[in-house]
């Protein structure tokens, strides 16, 4: 058994985390299995998934990944040194620049969305097809609601805080953006 118990009974959130972190380990173990030991789970979840096709500003990475352009820089100069990034003149407006997927960076990108199939296709022989259907809808569910939680009613059963601002909403994520 993991350090983490975990039972039909745990917090809804806990199991989340905890599905989280099985899911960024093997990330990480399928990555360096197929030669890309100087990726992290960090590369793959701040830029590779956050970046379009067609190229992405690091300000606009930045900005989808939750962090500091300055952080981002960070991340996107390190994948730029180890060929994974190129940044390039952005053909919309040539003052700007776009990071765009080396031939590394697309390889390594493939490998991890492979990965997440495969992973998938496990849970459903664990879960059964519908079983994951409906885990992966009620997510969908919960997170088109944002992450508002639900307030504290007095007894008359009438809330006494102010409604909650809503979350932010990012755009969907994916292996590639289209």
């Amino acid at each position: 058994m993991s350090e983490q118990s975990t039972t039909a009974e745990s917090f809804l959130p806990q199991l989340i985390g905890q599905a989280f972190n099985l899911i960024i380990d093997g990330l990480y173990r399928h990555l360096v299995e197929n030669g890309y030991e100087d990726l992290r789970p960090t590369h793959y979840l701040n830029v590779f998934r956050l970046m379009d096709c067609d190229g992405t500003r690091p300000t606009t990475l930045a900005r989808r990944a939750g962090m500091t352009p300055q952080a981002m820089s960070e991340l996107v100069g390190y994948l730029e040194q180890h060929d994974y990034v190129r940044r390039v003149p952005d053909p919309n407006d040539g003052r700007g620049r776009v990071v765009i997927f080396a031939d590394r960076g697309t390889r390594a990108a493939e490998i991890s969305a492979t990965y997440f199939a495969e992973l998938e296709a496990h849970w459903a022989g664990v879960v059964g097809a519908g079983g994951l259907q409906d885990v992966k809808s009620g997510l969908a569910q919960i997170l088109a609601h944002g992450t508002s939680t639900p307030r504290p009613a007095t007894p008359s059963g009438v809330s006494n805080q102010p409604a909650a601002t809503p979350a932010p909403s990012r755009r969907p994520t994916g292996s590639f953006r289209r």
